[in-house]
Formats: structure tokens, sequence, C-alpha cells
């Protein structure tokens, strides 16, 4: 078996509860779902699904109601350095550069060592010129891809990214999805990303993994077998995205 088909990430049997007004609140009913190495996972389903709650007990956040996570053949009994989260509302200290952004989570590495694993993840994400800026002196955009940078300074085995372009302008998100994948390309961690947008899961993802509405389940798993960039107006590209709405049972034509 070849590293791209390694099991990486592993959902057994998971459910959560949680306690609304003292009864149990069903969240998520039994989820099975292997992520594979390197592999980009879109979790896509209407708010309130469960699609967020799977991704931070996978993350270590929160603890399963039943069942487990088993990241290379051990299960997640807390957070670790080596899974990384970016999120919508960017997650980065407006008091700090983006060099210094970017720095957190490096201060073991020797200064030769941090000042080149910097440069080149601040290169990589297109903010070459920007290293002294401040947040506030950056557009939304910029402040995500110093977000993303931050997460793949350390190296991460996986990347757990929940709506983090969901706040962003349409032109912006698309100019952002599109240097995701030229990183992912380049890295090739192993990703899973939350959306509830059908296009943004077609665009970015190997898998779909379509959730029911609440409690979530898995209601189907699509391939996306297109290659990079992808052709929004492919047919191929059609018949995917009426797949992805049948499962989400919405009526939808194009």
């Amino acid at each position: 078996m070849s590293a791209a088909n390694q099991p990486k990430v592993r959902f057994e049997q998971v459910t959560k509860d949680f306690e609304r007004r003292g009864q149990a609140l069903r969240v998520l009913d039994p989820i099975d779902l292997v992520v594979h190495e390197g592999e980009f996972v879109c979790l896509l389903g209407p708010s309130g699904c469960g699609k967020s709650t799977l991704l931070n007990i996978a993350g270590g956040f929160e603890s399963p109601s039943s069942g487990r996570v088993v990241i290379d053949g051990e299960s997640v009994n807390g957070p670790s350095p080596r899974r990384v989260f970016v999120f919508q509302e960017y997650g980065i200290f407006p008091w700090a550069s983006v060099w210094d952004n970017v720095a957190l989570g490096l201060r073991a590495l020797a200064k030769d060592q941090l000042h080149e694993r910097i440069q080149s993840t601040i290169d990589l994400v297109g903010l070459t010129g920007f290293e002294k800026s401040y947040p506030m002196e950056l557009s939304g955009g910029m402040k995500q891809r110093v977000g993303v940078a931050r997460a793949l300074a350390v190296s991460p085995d996986v990347i757990y990214m929940d709506e983090p372009f969901g706040a962003l302008d349409s032109l912006t998100r698309l100019t952002m999805r599109a240097e995701l994948i030229r990183i992912w390309q380049t890295r090739k961690p192993t990703i899973l990303f939350v959306t509830h947008d059908v296009d943004e899961s077609i665009q970015l993802a190997d898998r779909v993994v379509v959730f029911s509405p609440r409690p979530g389940r898995i209601a189907g798993i699509v391939e996306v077998d297109l290659p990079h960039p992808r052709d929004l107006g492919s047919a191929r590209y059609g018949v995917i995205k009426n797949q992805l709405y049948e499962l989400l049972g919405v009526r939808h034509s194009i």
C-alpha cells in the first residue's frame, strides 16, 4: 500500500450528545469514516449538523460520547501540535506582526532553522514583503493567509479547517481556494475542511462527505474525480454538483 493510501484518521462509531435543559441532545449519530494520508476531505452539510463538532473531536478539544478517533493507530485523547486548526475568525494576534504570528509554536527551533522555516512558509502563502506588517494593515484574505501560514509552519500531519473562508467576499474566497490547493499540492498534509458551500467542496476536495441534518449522519460520500485546476463549467462538475444537492435533499438544476 502506497503512503497516499495509508489510513491517517479513523472515526470509529463516533457519537456526541450535549445536555440541553436537562435532556440529552444527540448531535452526531455513529460516524464511521477513514481519511487517508495526504487526502483533502470536505465535510459538507447544513448548519447545526455536527460538522464542526466532529472536527473538534478529531482535534482532541471535545470527547465523543461513544466511539473514538484514531490517528496513525493511536486514539485521540487531547490536542496535539501535530494537528492544527484554521478558523473563520483568523485566530491571529492583532498586536503581533506577520512574522511573529507565524513564529508561534516554533520557539524550540534553532535560530537559523527558525528564520528559514518562517520565511519559507511566508513565501509559500504569498506574503513575501509583508513580514513586518500587522493584522490591522492586512486585507481579510491576507489575514487568512497568515492563519494558514501559522498552521503550516509547525509541519503538521493533519490540518483541520472550519469554514476558514466564510468571512471573505466571493472573489477573495475563489483566490484563497486556489491558493490553498497550491499549498496543499506542495506540502501534501492531510486536510479535513468543514463547509456548507457545495461549490467550495467540489473545487477543493478529493472526497466530499455529506452530512444529514441533526443528528448528523453520513448521508453519502462523493469522490471528486476532477483534476486541478477544476473547470467549473464542465459536464462532470455539474454531475457531481447535482449528486451533492441530492444527498443534501435539495432540488437543484443547473
